[in-house]
């Protein structure tokens, strides 16, 4: 989470939702993290350490669960500290830039039971929370300016996936994604008024 005492503002940081670029835009303009270890705690532990978050005005970005999905497998193949992740991939006999999705959602039991949350967390362990305000992935810098009024300082856009190890996003896959992220689908109907399809 990241936070401005003065602005009582805060943000919930769900994997892949922007997070870093959230980061890297906001340290400088004098917010602060709650965590440097772990800047991704879920809410219901964020408001049970820190009550005083109550007063806060709290916000989170909501992504299409399937664009959020393949952008967290580009960067487990792309980081080169996921040993855990390499090491499953090398056991079937492949590389990390060829697997394919496929393969990956055939390995996923083995990846959520290795805690790798860029994978297994919901969006909804950060977004479906009464004191969080959703806000959607796909305005994201227009939104981002609008909750904290910083209208004219650059966002520069961290963490972008690249083409490496891009592969195709079949039935299977979107099948998985909807059933898997099932809660994250409904909260983006709920709360967005979005109905992503897969």
């Amino acid at each position: 989470m990241i936070f401005n005492k003065d602005k009582k503002i805060a943000f919930v940081l769900p994997y892949k939702t922007g997070t870093t670029t959230i980061v890297k835009f906001l340290e400088p303009l004098g917010w602060k993290v709650i965590s440097s270890t772990n800047r991704h705690p879920t809410t219901e532990i964020l408001f049970n350490q820190f009550p005083n978050l109550n007063n806060y005005t709290v916000y989170g970005f909501l992504r299409n669960p399937l664009l959020r999905f393949e952008s967290a497998v580009l960067t487990m193949k792309r980081l080169k500290t996921v040993s855990f992740f390499k090491q499953k991939i090398e056991e079937i006999g492949k590389t990390v830039e060829l697997i394919s999705y496929d393969e990956i959602v055939d390995l996923f039991p083995v990846y959520k039971d290795g805690g790798i949350g860029l994978f297994a967390n919901l969006q909804s362990q950060w977004l479906d929370h009464p004191k969080v305000t959703i806000l959607d992935f796909d305005n994201f810098e227009s939104e981002l300016r609008r909750v904290t009024g910083y209208t004219t300082q650059p966002i520069t856009r961290e963490n972008v996936s690249t083409n490496f190890g891009k592969s195709v996003v079949t039935d299977k896959v979107r099948a998985f994604v909807r059933e898997y992220y099932a809660a994250d689908y409904a909260l983006a109907k709920d709360r967005l008024g979005k109905e992503y399809i897969p």
